[in-house]
Formats: structure tokens, C-alpha cells, sequence
């Protein structure tokens, strides 16, 4: 049996079940069920990666940054000094890389209410209770806001108000 005695089975069964075919003998309904199943196919997936990278990014919108520690942690703790929190929460800021400078130490500045409050032993002054936020913010934006000397970064504190 040959190509060309199958074709006209194909054709007589194809026509039987009601289907249209093709002029080489293929089940139109077939190639366009298997097309959709595809297209769906693709759309699916496309889907899944859409939603997975919104839910990626609402999630980095919704945890922690790593530059702030807001007043929604600080409740979620028990500690009482804004050194504890920072040690438990962010310790990444107390071991940023030191930059080489003449002088011997580049402290981590802190500051208080956009005040110079003093190094990263000044923190252990400082209750929890008092902070609204902590922001740590890197040498060169530290050095823009408060001039040299902050090429270890800067701690930035936002009390609470009354």
C-alpha cells in the first residue's frame, strides 16, 4: 500500500465524520484543534511567567528593603536600643567595607532627625520606641547630604512625632 491509495481513505473517513480536509488528505478539524491546543498552550504559559514575575515584584515592594528598617520591624522585635534592632535586622550595615583613608577609622555616621548624632556606638543610646524609621544611606549619597567624611555610609534616623 502506497502513499496514494491511503490518501482517499483518509479523504472517505475525514468526510464521513463530517470534517473538512486538506488537498493532501490532513483532517482540517485536526490541525485546528492541535493549533488552539498551542495557541492556548502559549498563552498559558505566558500567563504563569507574568503572573509569577508580578508576584516576584510585589513581594520586593512588600518585604524588607535592605536599606530601611521600619517602624513595623522595630514593633516585631525585642530589643530596646537602636543597635540591638540594627545588629538583629540589618547587620550588613555595621560591616559595610571601610574605604581607605589618611585618617586610622571611617565610622558609620549616625544621624538623628537630619542632626549629626555621633558614630555607630551613639545607637546604643537611642530606644526603639523613639524611632519611626532607619535608613542606612551609602558613602556617596551620605556625602552629598552631609559633606566628606562619610565614606563608610551613614545611618539616618527618623524619630517618631508626639
Amino acid at each position: 500500500m502506497d502513499g496514494d491509495e491511503r490518501c482517499p481513505r483518509t479523504f472517505a473517513n475525514s468526510r464521513a465524520r463530517g470534517h473538512l480536509t486538506h488537498e493532501y488528505g490532513f483532517d482540517l478539524m485536526t490541525m485546528a484543534a492541535t493549533r488552539l491546543r498551542i495557541g492556548i498552550g502559549a498563552l498559558v504559559l505566558a500567563l504563569a511567567v507574568w503572573a509569577c514575575a508580578a508576584a516576584s515584584q510585589g513581594s520586593a515592594r512588600q518585604g524588607r528593603s535592605s536599606n530601611v528598617i521600619t517602624r513595623a520591624e522595630l514593633d516585631g522585635i525585642p530589643v530596646s536600643s537602636a543597635l540591638d534592632a540594627v545588629q538583629r535586622l540589618r547587620p550588613q550595615w555595621l560591616s559595610r567595607p571601610r574605604a581607605p583613608t589618611i585618617q586610622a577609622s571611617n565610622p558609620v555616621m549616625v544621624y538623628v532627625d537630619r542632626r549629626n548624632f555621633g558614630t555607630l556606638e551613639s545607637l546604643r543610646s537611642l530606644h526603639t520606641e523613639q524611632i519611626e524609621q532607619m535608613e542606612f544611606v551609602p558613602a556617596r549619597d551620605a556625602t552629598t547630604r552631609y559633606g566628606t567624611g562619610h565614606a563608610s555610609g551613614a545611618i539616618e534616623i527618623t524619630t517618631r512625632r508626639g
